[in-house]
């Protein structure tokens, strides 16, 4: 099994293994070492198959390298600097040209994570969402960067909370999990004292864990009561979170994070951001090997914003459907709208078809 994508390296001056690369078991042991959730490989059949990107890992890069070096700052000083706002403030502005200057803003979810520190790599995560969904549901270019401000700073509270719960490796206990409660609050405490930092990204910052059913914290207000800026967030923070590699658990695939946040509207989060944010990701990015309802192992070409359930598939096998390489729309081909995904191959629950390599998950 060969690596179809070099790695950038945590620094972003080299890659970490470059395209072409064979993928021991060691080697596989050592990305998990340094917190890889994925990689791409090489498959037969999707050689000509190009995941989306919403930011070039040049960018991306330079964008983790400065907000790795400002969120030390935020670590190291009682307090955070109008400067440092600033910095994060330029930050959520090039996030957002980024994302204003693509055609396409379908997300794969691991094209946009790095291979970095959880707290700060999570935080660059939720900015590039709440800026793709806010902008999916046509916020102005001024609070965009805002959103964006907003997010980048959101978990800033935990600072303050103490290093051993924060990377506990497994479940918090009740009384833990009352102090990690508190950072929405510790967090706004930070940066009310930062005059260059808005009601709104104040607001949104405090109400990033509440619940559209009045369940979160740390007011438990309801519906429409909670902030805009809480409730995009509030999306975000969940999809990123599962779909992440954890001490005590393992990443969820982009389509069960998917169904977990559809499972939850009206209760956890607003369901029309909901609806909206099944605009922006993708269920099955490009190049995933799944098996169809009928059987039929597949491989993802093309996603539509439209429905992201129903991708454009790519056939690794001679089926009843067609032969070998035959593509197969499933949003928009009438004959086949029988067919759904079932599974994606390298589930455990499912069995790979012999001679169809799994994804390295």
């Amino acid at each position: 099994m060969k690596l179809a994508k070099s790695i950038p390296s945590s620094i972003g001056y080299f890659s970490l293994l470059k395209n072409g690369e064979v993928l021991t078991a060691s080697l596989i042991d050592k990305l998990r070492e340094h917190g890889i959730d994925g990689v791409y490989v090489e498959l037969a059949g999707s050689e000509d198959i190009e995941p989306s990107c919403i930011m070039e890992p040049e960018v991306r890069q330079q964008i983790t390298n400065e907000f790795r070096t400002l969120y030390t700052d935020y670590l190291t000083r009682p307090a955070i600097s109008y400067k440092a706002v600033e910095a994060t403030k330029k930050i959520a502005e090039n996030i957002v040209d980024q994302v204003l200057g693509r055609d396409e803003y379908l997300v794969d979810i691991m094209e946009i994570k790095g291979y970095d520190s959880y707290t700060y790599s999570h935080s660059l995560n939720v900015g590039i969402l709440s800026i793709l969904l806010a902008n999916e549901m046509g916020i102005t270019r001024n609070r965009l960067e805002d959103i964006g401000l907003c997010a980048l700073m959101h978990d800033i509270g935990k600072v303050d909370i103490p290093i051993q719960i924060i990377n506990k490796n497994g479940p918090v206990t009740d009384s833990e999990f009352a102090i990690i409660k508190t950072h929405p609050e510790k967090g706004v405490e930070r940066l009310r004292k930062c005059f260059n930092v808005s009601h709104e990204v104040l607001q949104g910052v405090q109400s990033h864990h509440e619940k559209v059913d009045g369940t979160g914290y740390p007011y438990g207000y309801k519906g429409t009561r909670i902030p805009m800026f809480g409730r995009i967030l509030a999306v975000s923070d969940v999809y990123d979170a599962l779909t992440s590699q954890r001490s005590y658990r393992g990443a969820w695939l982009p389509n069960q994070a998917i169904e977990y946040i559809v499972a939850k509207s009206d209760s956890q989060f607003d369901r029309d951001l909901v609806g909206n944010f099944m605009h922006i990701v993708c269920a099955y990015p490009a190049g995933t090997v799944v098996q169809l309802s009928d059987g039929s192992p597949a491989v993802i070409v093309k996603n539509f914003s439209e429905n992201v359930l129903r991708p454009q598939v790519r056939l690794l096998e001679s089926t009843e459907l067609g032969p070998k390489g035959a593509e197969i729309n499933l949003f928009e081909d009438r004959e086949y709208f029988h067919l759904t995904v079932k599974a994606v191959l390298g589930d455990a629950n499912f069995e790979l078809t012999p001679g169809v390599k799994k994804m390295a998950q």
